[in-house]
């Protein structure tokens, strides 16, 4: 199960999406999932629900919409995932996992983007954070006026997420990467400041300067026409940036109003300063948005601002230093088998399947073959191959103990990634897709022992091309073959072996 506001409000099953109904049912849900786990009045929900004089019978058509929902959320078995509809005095809470909404993964793939040592993870994280988009925030649902602004809010934290994307691709010097992102965003947001400078930056250090030029006098064209207002801080300091700099360069833009006032023409509608008081000045946002970067843009008619300007970002959110320097690789292999001996042809063979990319190999045999002494070995034998570290889950395919559940086997492997216990989704799907996107720029061994199926072991694959998976199973799991190119190690007892020697 899984609730959406990032796009049309709808709540999402194994067997589709929920008929919620009208829009005033979305709208209260959406106001209950705003405030999830926490106890939402009869007033605040009147406000939600309408815009202007709430009709006499309003309480009564909120029961109503709550009674249809809690039949709906029963009807899908919400109870097993933790989420109930309850009914606390005056007021209405809804609880349920924070897992299951997306507008909390967003904000949990944003942290864990500014965790990450590089940009290059950090651009994984983003690009799967922007990815649980599907619309404008809270569509399909009636915006009453807290609706309207829980849904701008959450367009300003997408905004800056966006901003913050193109900056880690310009730590990687991706710039036309970052400018094609940019572009299309610049297009539905003309008027945002920080967008438009963002946009220049990029294009310059793309080496398409008259663009990047040209992208500040259209911007500053519509600030004057549109709002009567002088470019702000952020938008002329890139344009003094581009004037005085050389192609490819990364340096943040300068913050001097003097050096802005210095760069831009008199009359061209430069920096506050460069030309007579300005009527719109100040450095976009006073303070952090939701994403915790970036902040919204300068907002028209705030007057003018003597304080200076915001100090330079980052060109990507850094993790803050580890004392203990780095981490060791992370390592979750059994010791390795004592007394093995032999096996070289089979060894040879793993080897051999391990190179290339994203190999799946698969090593199979029947029951105390040895398949399992013959993966450890392996990995034991090859750690210079995986500087990122080994993982390891029995999987238990043939066992009478039965098998784990792949959640538990996934929360195992994040917490050994370094994700902390509070932010490990509770949905499969959702604790896979974060498995791949932490392993998709890391050279790791994953060995999963006794699967008995494919579908089981496709759900655990990392996401990295330089990662090598271990499979060993009784079965040779042909489902695998087909969708993952896994490559079959046979495995026959030893006394066979040596009789074909």
């Amino acid at each position: 199960m899984e609730f959406r506001l990032l796009g049309t409000v709808s709540v999402e099953t194994l067997t589709g999406p929920l008929p919620l109904g009208p829009a005033k049912r979305r709208s209260l849900l959406a106001a209950l999932l705003l405030s999830a786990n926490t106890p939402v009045s009869l007033g605040r929900l009147t406000e939600c629900l309408w815009d202007d004089e709430p009709p006499s019978q309003a309480r009564g058509v909120i029961q109503g919409h709550v009674s249809r929902l809690r039949a709906l959320l029963a009807g899908a078995d919400a109870e097993a995932y933790g989420v109930k509809l309850a009914t606390l005095g005056d007021a209405y809470v809804l609880r349920a996992p924070e897992t299951l909404l997306d507008s909390q993964r967003f904000e949990e793939l944003l942290m864990l983007a500014r965790e990450q040592r590089g940009p290059a993870d950090a651009v994984l994280m983003f690009k799967e954070a922007l990815s649980l988009w599907q619309g404008p925030a809270l569509s399909g649902a009636f915006a009453g006026p807290p609706l309207r602004v829980a849904a701008h809010s959450l367009e300003e934290s997408r905004l800056a997420t966006v901003e913050q994307l193109s900056r880690a691709y310009g730590a990687l010097g991706e710039h036309h990467r970052a400018a094609a992102l940019l572009t299309a965003e610049t297009a539905a947001h003309p008027l945002r400041e920080s967008l438009a400078a963002e946009l220049m930056l990029a294009l310059f250090r793309a080496g398409r300067q008259s663009e990047a030029l040209d992208r500040f006098h259209r911007t500053r064209r519509l600030l004057a026409d549109e709002l009567g207002i002088d470019p702000g801080h952020e938008l002329a300091d890139a344009y003094a940036l581009i004037l005085r700099g050389a192609p490819g360069s990364t340096d943040a833009p300068p913050k001097s109003a003097e050096a802005s006032a210095a760069a831009v023409p008199p009359g061209s509608g430069g920096p506050p300063g460069a030309e007579g008081p300005s009527c719109g000045g100040g450095s976009p946002g006073g303070t952090e948005g939701p994403s915790g970067g970036g902040g919204p843009s300068r907002v028209a008619g705030g007057g003018a601002d003597a304080a200076a300007p915001a100090p330079p970002r980052p060109p990507f959110p850094a993790a803050p230093p580890s004392p203990a320097g780095e981490p060791h690789p992370v390592d979750l292999l059994p010791r390795a088998p004592r007394g093995f001996h032999g096996r070289a042809a089979e060894l040879a063979a793993l080897s051999r399947s391990a190179a290339g990319e994203a190999p799946v190999c698969l090593v199979t045999g029947p029951a105390g073959v040895g398949k399992t002494a013959l993966a450890l070995q392996w990995a034991h034998r090859n750690p210079a191959l995986f500087p990122d570290g080994r993982l390891f889950a029995d999987l238990r395919g043939f066992s009478a103990a039965g098998e784990p559940a792949l959640i538990d086997v996934l929360r195992e492997f994040l917490l050994a990634l370094g994700v902390s216990p509070r932010r490990v989704p509770e949905s499969v799907p959702a604790a896979a897709a974060l498995f791949r996107s932490l392993t998709a720029r890391r050279r790791l061994l994953v060995v999963l022992d006794n699967a008995r199926d494919s579908a089981t072991v496709r759900t655990l694959l990392p996401g990295g091309a330089d990662c090598v998976t271990l499979v060993t199973s009784r079965h040779r799991l042909e489902g695998l073959i087909a969708s993952d190119a896994a490559r079959p190690v046979p495995l026959d007892t030893l006394e066979t072996d040596r009789r074909r020697g």
